[in-house]
């Protein structure tokens, strides 16, 4: 019944529907929905029977609740409210879900009691497929407020009720339920269907506060969590200066407590320096810049940034964002990456002037000019590593990381994973863990020891040489990975290709440049500049005078070396700490290079620098028949430095050019 068909001629209303139910006839003054809901309803009940309504067993209600408890608690104080204003008024109040399904009944006592009698109890469904023409079951079917007085129901038995209900929709505009009032159809009332449609819509709009809330909430735990995970410390204030947020890390750094702080003025308990102040009041940004905070009386140095935030309108009030760091965490930081650069390894750090080292040099020089995989080999202690760094940092590569690998440092059951890394969520682990290749990316990838890798780990490796690309443990996604592979080896890796020990495609990929650093004892020539080099560095780590003696150097010179040039560095540092006086004497080496270990055999020769000298000048004055150009290129050295030894060792280069007759 519309809101317009007031007042009721309830004798008319009973002929209108007895002549549709009996006859078919529709009279014309039906309300409209109620006609089309008639004529859904009649061919599928008989009117004056009407079958018991379907009900829920009280176990199957019970979780039907504890399912629509959101719905309940948020209608619950409503229905209280409309039934306090209608009390002892003959009418009960209803809530129903989506499926026309009772849920709650708030009314008069004498009132349930009838309804119980009529079957409509919670649990029982009211829906227009059941209880035929009903406003429960028109408002679900026509999405709007609906009111069905006396003999608009198509049950006969139900023509002493007048109800008024109205659907409740959520955020997406679906009906979620529906709440009604129910009572005799002589209390009818046109103001019951204004109050249940206004219940309806307050209902709607105190779940959509909820949903808020909730959001908010996640929100702020979200943006607080991100907060406490910056490195840095953050404070942010509101424009009057009140503190709105202070992460862990600002606490920590000022000495402060975030739940004593939070809302009171930062002027409260940090003296902010002018420069701060005025950035403040002007909303100017400042950027890593070196103040003093004054804490409890106590300065704190810090390097802060300040971030204005933008107001939304031109009348809305901003703030701003602090963020700082403990200036002595700064200055380490600055002085690491100092530190590191200082030492960034050179090919000039490859010392040596002998014909293999230069030769070593110019092999290194094309390396750090490609991007192929070099593969270096060399015993123990002959500075495969530093010619690595060396290749990396004068390569178009020097600005990218040097990842170092020792393959044979890795444990074997875990060499796969460390190498490929793995997806969170495998090996139990919260956190994945990126691939050596991902953190070597636009960089140098160092395998030292290739030799000792496991045979299954260099099948993986071969692929991403290949083709670029890595896959981690557990992972489905393909990584695009941009590394220079290089690899260093101590053993022999051409003889383990051959015993089946390391793959030979593996090999071949790796050592499409291949350099080999000769032994110490093989370039003894070498050996006062580099233990010039080592007293150099060792001067300025003491920063006091150290030499060696000349009984001392002959000793050196006589050593074979097995540990190479680090062996003799180790040596010259241990004898540094031991000579107090500065000069390095006999009794100051180790056991072993004064000859207690590793003894030359009795028939070597091992000859002079200055006839070593020599004879590798003849040498070479005999294969390039007297050309000096040639002959320095093939010792590496520079003319005027060959003119100058040529002259010292009395050689007569005009006795190895051989005379036009000769050479024809």
């Amino acid at each position: 019944m519309q809101p317009t068909q007031y007042p009721v001629n309830f004798h008319e209303l009973y002929a209108r529907w007895r002549s549709f139910v009996e006859q078919g006839v529709l009279d014309p003054q039906v309300d409209p929905l109620v006609a089309i809901s008639w004529r859904r309803s009649l061919p599928r009940h008989n009117p004056y029977t009407g079958g018991a309504l379907p009900r829920l067993s009280d176990e199957s209600l019970q979780a039907r609740r504890v399912r629509q408890f959101d719905l309940i608690a948020i209608a619950q104080p409503f229905m209280e409210d409309i039934y306090q204003c209608v009390e002892r008024s003959g009418y009960v109040v209803m809530l129903l879900d989506a499926t026309a399904c009772v849920l709650e009944v708030l009314g008069d006592p004498q009132i349930v009691d009838h309804l119980t009698t009529l079957g409509l109890v919670p649990g029982a469904y009211w829906s227009e497929e059941h209880a035929g023409t009903n406003a429960f079951g028109l408002a679900l079917l026509e999405r709007c407020a609906v009111q069905v007085v006396g003999a608009e129901h198509l049950f006969l038995r139900f023509h002493a009720l007048t109800a008024s209900a109205a659907p409740v929709f959520n955020a997406l505009g679906h009906p979620i339920g529906m709440i009604g009032m129910v009572g005799l159809v002589h209390s009818s009332d046109v103001h019951t269907l204004a109050v249940v449609h206004a219940a309806a819509r307050a209902i709607e709009s105190q779940m959509q506060n909820e949903r808020l809330f909730v959001e908010l909430n996640a929100q702020r735990t979200q943006l607080t969590t991100i907060l406490e995970a910056i490195s840095d410390g953050l404070v942010v204030c509101d424009a009057g200066g009140i503190i709105t947020h202070l992460n862990s890390q600002a606490a920590q750094i000022l000495n402060l407590k975030p739940e004593t702080v939070v809302g009171r003025p930062i002027s409260e308990y940090v003296d902010l320096p002018e420069v701060v102040q005025q950035a403040r009041r002007i909303q100017q940004e400042l950027l890593d810049v070196e103040v003093a905070f004054l804490v409890h009386g106590m300065q704190v140095g810090c390097l802060i940034s300040l971030y204005p935030i933008q107001p939304e309108s031109d009348h809305a009030p901003a703030g701003c964002i602090l963020t700082l760091r403990r200036i002595e965490q700064v200055h380490r930081l600055v002085q690491r990456m100092v530190g590191a650069r200082s030492s960034i390894f050179t090919l000039n750090d490859f010392t040596g002037e002998s014909t293999l080292a230069n030769q070593v040099r110019r092999q290194a020089q094309m390396a750090a000019r490609s991007q192929s995989p070099l593969l270096i080999q060399g015993e123990t202690g002959t500075g495969k590593g530093v010619l690595a760094r060396a290749i990396h940092n004068e390569s178009a590569r020097a600005g990218g990381p040097f990842v170092s690998v020792n393959c044979r440092a890795l444990p074997r059951d875990l060499v796969v994973a460390e190498f490929l890394g793995y997806e969170a969520g495998v090996f139990r682990s919260a956190q994945g863990q990126p691939s050596k290749f991902e953190l070597a990316h636009t960089g140098t990838l160092h395998l030292e020891e290739i030799d000792a890798l496991p045979l299954e780990m260099q099948g993986a490796l071969l692929r991403v040489v290949d083709s670029g690309e890595v896959m981690r443990l557990g992972g489905t996604r393909v990584i695009p990975v941009d590394v220079r592979f290089v690899a260093t080896a101590s053993a022999d890796v051409e003889r383990q290709v051959i015993s089946g020990d390391f793959r030979a495609d593996l090999f071949y990929a790796l050592s499409r440049i291949s350099i080999r650093l000769p032994a110490l004892r093989d370039r003894i020539s070498d050996l006062p500049l580099i233990v010039n080099a080592t007293l150099d560095r060792l001067r300025r780590q003491a920063g006091r005078r150290v030499e060696v003696s000349a009984e001392a150097a002959q000793v050196l010179r006589r050593y074979r070396w097995p540990g190479n040039v680090r062996e003799l560095e180790n040596a010259l540092e241990r004898a540094a700490v031991l000579a107090d006086s500065g000069i390095i004497e006999v009794q100051h080496l180790p056991d072993t290079i004064r000859g207690r270990g590793w003894p030359m055999e009795p028939s070597e020769h091992v000859p002079a620098m200055h006839e070593a000298e020599h004879e590798a000048i003849v040498r070479a004055a005999s294969a390039c028949q007297g050309n000096l150009t040639k002959m320095a290129e093939m010792l590496g050295i520079g003319r005027t430095t060959l003119w100058r030894k040529i002259k010292a060792s009395n050689i007569r280069v005009e006795d190895f050019r051989r005379p036009a007759s000769a050479r024809k």
